[in-house]
């Protein structure tokens, strides 16, 4: 373990040195922070061939899912308001125990659904949409075309999309 520490500590200070002159420095700091911890509980529990590349591939991965949580930001939360309070006042969300069990079950509805769709199909859904390969790829994995591929997502999204209504 000490060893992979080791590569770990070093991806993380490449890493601060990559995102330094990519984002501002707050950001760098925050991502690599995250990416690390990340990257140090999954090492915890799996064998890891570069750790290194972990915490790039972790970082690349918490930088895309920053990216969709700014599009979705009210345009005027961007516009009339900044600092903390703002975005706090957003993160706030009204759970209560009904709304926890609806989620549930509609998870429950979903993985259902996907449960009973046929094995290749979910299969080219767990690539492409777990396992974030583009069609291209999920195409080469499976041996078949892209155009497959689309379609098997296709009828995933619409087994989804019933469940969840």
């Amino acid at each position: 373990m000490a060893g992979v520490l080791d590569d770990l500590l070093r991806g993380y200070g490449d890493l601060r040195r990559y995102l330094s002159k990519r984002l501002s420095s707050e950001d760098a700091a925050d991502i690599a922070q995250a990416s690390f911890e990340v990257a140090l509980r999954y090492v915890g529990q799996n064998e890891v061939q570069s750790p290194a590349a972990l915490i790039f591939h972790v970082s690349r991965n918490l930088q895309i899912d920053a990216a969709r949580r700014r599009k979705f930001l009210p345009q005027q939360l961007c516009e009339d308001e900044t600092g903390d309070d703002a975005l706090d006042r957003l993160g706030r969300t009204d759970v209560t125990p009904e709304r926890e069990c609806i989620g549930r079950q509609t998870l429950d509805q979903v993985v259902q659904a996907l449960d009973g769709l046929p094995p290749r199909c979910r299969e080219a859904f767990i690539l492409c949409k777990l396992n974030g390969l583009s069609y291209e790829e999920a195409a080469h994995e499976m041996e078949i075309s892209p155009t497959v591929i689309k379609k098997y997502l296709v009828q995933a999204m619409k087994a989804c999309r019933e469940a969840a209504l």
